[in-house]
């Protein structure tokens, strides 16, 4: 079994030199923010009220190519952990433990993610994983997991594909990638089914997969499809000659993107190649308030998958009616929190999927009464549970089947849930008006 660690004081870089001490400074810096802020809320606690720490450890792209997404990831992870030890901790056989958090940037770099994760478990001694942001990074972290004998938990790797490689440590808390751009199309479908779509997406492990679940969607509910395009993922700016192909084609509705770099440059070239696509609906981009306030109109009635929103409201009641168990803070008072914490900023769905990881982790180790990796992996496999983030079952690869997706909308400034409609805040707008 790993055992708990007890509280450590903050390292030091002395000795260090080139790119270790580059990753030594960034622990000293997350330690002493911890100190005054609470990153590393066990320096808060009592040291007497606990039995040690259970320590988490994780790289997340603070820079790079996923920065946003890792940001608003970092600070959901960071809400959740101060939950848990607001309430008491990590209880395992009858002892509170605090919660440790240990991260890095990785760059939005798998080379970087393969670097950082052995280093997390054997010299900073994590006893449990998050993943990193993304699909490729999540695959990077994957076999290190499975190699060190550590659980890691997936919040932002949602490429199905991940799950045929028979890792036996990795579970998915968010839904899976073929899910993404069902929405949409099911709302083509039902309300303009002579539409003819432009599928356009990403060529990264996470993209490939939704945007050709999307294609085989479309066509098994009888859309035409007017294009078929993909880009490279990392590098590509210039969306200009994809698009007039798609116009070329005579596409109504453009479907695909990547993620957020990409998919606001798709939006802000629309207008230059002079084409208002009746539905416009991205991946990953669209949930960003950074994406509305960067685009300003051109946002305006562009659609996109979400994970979870503030606005849809998983509750104890919820729970009890489907058969689930419920844990953590409600929707309310996980956004509340996050706000005080976080200077009034609202959470994304990258925060609501990062900080859901970090419950489902705990309820596994309390469910499990253990620290033992096999242990927990079997509370993982067995759990139904509901979080303010949603429903959480896996199946025997530890591919997450319980959670549900929304479709939002910007409209007039605001993001709006609009689908499915038992938790709509607004219908869907068409056309697509900047």
């Amino acid at each position: 079994m790993v055992q708990p660690v007890e509280p450590e004081p903050t390292p030091t870089t002395g000795g260090m030199s080139g790119r270790t001490k580059l990753i030594a400074v960034t622990v000293v810096a997350v330690l002493i923010v911890g100190i005054t802020s609470g990153i590393v809320y066990v320096l808060s606690q009592t040291p007497s009220s606990l039995a040690g720490i259970v320590r988490v450890g994780f790289s997340i792209s603070l820079t790079g190519q996923y920065n946003v997404e890792g940001k608003n990831s970092l600070t959901g992870i960071e809400t959740a952990a101060k939950w848990i030890n607001d309430h008491g901790g990590v209880e395992v056989n009858g002892k509170a433990y605090g919660l440790d958090l240990d991260y890095y940037d990785d760059a939005s770099d798998p080379t970087n993610v393969v670097n950082l994760y052995p280093r997390i478990i054997t010299q900073d001694n994590a006893q449990f994983l998050l993943a990193p942001y993304s699909s490729a990074l999540t695959g990077a972290a994957a076999p290190l997991a499975d190699q060190y004998d550590r659980i890691l938990l997936s919040h932002g790797g949602s490429s199905n594909t991940l799950w045929t490689k028979g890792y036996r440590n990795l579970v998915e808390v968010l839904s899976p990638a073929t899910t993404y751009l069902d929405g949409p199309l099911d709302w083509i479908k039902l309300n303009h089914p002579t539409d003819k779509i432009a599928y356009l997406y990403a060529d990264d492990a996470f993209s490939i997969v939704a945007g050709r679940a999307a294609v085989a969607h479309g066509q098994q509910l009888g859309l035409a499809m007017a294009s078929n395009q993909t880009y490279p993922n990392k590098g590509t700016t210039d969306f200009h000659t994809q698009l007039n192909a798609a116009i070329a084609a005579g596409a109504d509705d453009l479907i695909g993107g990547g993620h957020f770099q990409d998919g606001q440059a798709i939006v802000s070239q629309l207008s230059s190649v002079n084409w208002k696509p009746k539905i416009v609906s991205l991946l990953v981009a669209v949930t960003e308030p950074s994406f509305q306030s960067g685009l300003g109109a051109a946002a305006n009635n562009v659609t996109g998958p979400s994970q979870w929103e503030s606005a849809v409201n998983y509750t104890p009641a919820l729970a009890a009616t489907q058969g689930f168990t419920w844990f953590g803070p409600s929707s309310a008072d996980f956004t509340t929190l996050y706000k005080s914490i976080h200077s009034d900023l609202a959470p994304t769905y990258h925060s609501g999927e990062a900080a859901g990881s970090l419950l489902i982790l705990v309820k596994a180790i309390e469910t499990a009464n253990s620290l033992n990796t096999t242990a927990v992996r079997q509370a993982l496999a067995q759990m139904k549970v509901m979080t303010f983030f949603g429903g959480f079952q896996v199946d025997s690869t530890g591919l997450q089947i319980a959670h549900t997706m929304v479709l939002v909308q910007w409209q007039d400034g605001q993001l709006k849930v609009v689908q499915p409609a038992n938790v709509a805040q607004s219908s869907v707008r068409y056309p697509y008006l900047p």
